[in-house]
């Protein structure tokens, strides 16, 4: 991930703003992760993978999958959720999961950079 990942990722402009205007009450309407990610072939598919959750919102589904990830990346145009998910993890121990403000728009990283994307619920 660029040197920008600690920091903001990308510049969100006003295609990113868009993230923000959503309640972040919807995250509770979805499904647990274990469920969700049942519906996409279970843990396998993110077992030992560097996994991007992009519009990860409070880090629901990120966290979800953390325990069968070796490293989870969240980005999020809404800095308040992102502070939120960072402090979910770490409440929670994972030191495999990170958290970045950015819009998948504007992303600026490698080829290769991460072995899954998911976008879970985003607009």
């Amino acid at each position: 991930m660029s040197s920008t990942a600690n920091k903001n990722v990308g510049d969100v402009g006003d295609v990113g703003k868009v993230g923000r205007c959503v309640p972040a009450l919807s995250s509770r309407l979805r499904p647990v992760p274990e469920d969700e990610l049942g519906h996409w072939g279970g843990p396998a598919l993110v077992r030992g993978k560097r996994v991007l959750d992009l519009g990860c919102g409070d880090g629901r589904f990120a966290l979800g999958v953390a325990p069968y990830a070796k490293q989870v990346v969240g980005i999020d145009p809404d800095p308040e959720l992102i502070r939120t998910a960072a402090r979910r993890a770490r409440q929670a121990g994972f030191r495999n999961a990170r958290f970045a403000v950015g819009a998948a728009q504007s992303l600026d990283l490698p080829t290769g950079a991460f072995d899954v994307v998911i976008l879970s619920w985003t607009l």
